[in-house]
């Protein structure tokens, strides 16, 4: 692997003050060759003036276009929310569909992470379609994530080989409930387009609520069908995080996943691209020292990873990351979270075989989007 070329995609240190913060980055390669990124940007890292901007390259990322600058406000039951952050898949050519997390906002001095119980604000997750490339988004339904309260979006919606829609997301607890939450990584298939929904698929979960199985990121491999995790994992019980752990469906439908397993290396937001014949190129987050971004290759779908062969394609120059030097207590976590100024790297392959991918990176005054192409041979 090598880097062919990098750039900065949004400059926020010459942005005005409500969009000097981004974060949560997501690349659409589409099939045309063209790239579309979308990210959060607002005041803060997280605030409530929080909106989802897109940018469309037709040139590799040397040039460009401001295609959305925010979806228009959505009032539920009442409340005014924010448009966190949104994902975005390529159904067919001209074709685009979107998932957007968006929170309740009604009372903006309510952090998104209740301090007291670690619970998350109200929040919803909508679909919507775009067949202007993403300039304008029509058809909002809700995702039905039963049995499960509150979610977090954490991927692009997934076709799956049957060509049913998979929304990816994480479950959590209430903003008011102090009770132990109990983490669960979830699928929402729907068979209609995202209009309604099956019960929601647990891919993981801890039994003894000790691991936790934060962000998971799934992929879906065109040559088979099948799925593959990977997931940022936390020990509550060490106040550490862990190895990345990794999980497989064991059907194409996304209805039945094995138990994660160690991959091996440690890093936090692990994403998995599948590549030709069953090879898998996975980016991911080093946040101990020395804080960087990676990728690492498996030649078999991720049962193994060359981890001497891994690729470091951006070093953050701003120092240790807070809270990554050693035990952490749960509830300060969520506030280091808010703190770190790197990272959630998404990748997307082109169609001559690159890989281009989009992350943020910054200091504590704003919070840019960088990107970088990649060869893999």
């Amino acid at each position: 692997m090598r880097i062919l070329d990098q750039g900065i995609l949004y400059d926020a240190t010459v942005a005005p003050l409500h969009r000097r913060f981004c974060a949560f980055t997501n690349t659409t390669t589409l099939s045309d060759g063209r790239v579309l990124v979308a990210f959060h940007c607002g005041s803060a890292k997280e605030a409530p003036d929080e909106n989802v901007l897109m940018r469309l390259s037709a040139d590799g990322g040397r040039t460009w276009e401001a295609v959305c600058d925010g979806l228009a406000p959505l009032t539920v039951d009442g409340k005014l929310g924010s448009w966190h952050h949104g994902r975005v898949t390529e159904l067919a050519p001209g074709h685009l569909l979107g998932a957007f997390w968006w929170l309740d906002r009604s009372d903006p001095s309510r952090p998104m992470i209740n301090p007291a119980t670690t619970g998350t604000l109200p929040n919803h997750i909508f679909l919507m379609d775009s067949f202007d490339d993403g300039r304008t988004w029509a058809n909002r339904r809700a995702v039905d994530t039963r049995p499960f309260p509150s979610v977090a979006l954490m991927g692009a919606p997934l076709l799956l080989a049957d060509g049913s829609i998979a929304v990816v997301c994480e479950a959590w607890k209430t903003y008011y409930d102090a009770g132990v939450g109990e983490h669960s990584a979830i699928l929402s298939i729907s068979h209609d387009g995202g209009y309604t929904f099956d019960p929601a698929t647990v891919v993981a979960h801890d039994p003894a609520n000790r691991l936790l199985f934060w962000d998971e990121r799934l992929a879906v491999d065109p040559e088979t069908g099948r799925l593959i995790g990977m997931l940022w994992t936390h020990d509550r019980v060490a106040q550490l995080d862990v190895n990345v752990h990794i999980a497989w469906s064991q059907t194409a439908d996304g209805k039945a996943w094995s138990y994660p397993t160690d991959a091996g290396f440690a890093g936090q937001l692990p994403r998995p691209l599948p590549l030709p014949g069953g090879r898998v190129l996975c980016v991911y987050v080093h946040r101990h020292w020395p804080p960087s971004l990676r990728a690492i290759l498996s030649p078999d779908f991720g049962k193994t990873w060359d981890v001497q062969g891994e690729l470091v394609f951006y070093e953050h120059p701003f120092g240790p990351q807070a809270g990554m030097a050693g035990q952490r207590e749960f509830t300060d976590y969520y506030e280091d979270m808010r703190l770190w100024n790197f990272g959630l790297v998404e990748p997307g392959l082109l169609p001559d075989g690159d890989v281009f991918a989009a992350f943020y990176a910054g200091d504590a005054r704003s919070l840019s989007v960088r990107w970088t192409r990649l060869a893999l041979k």
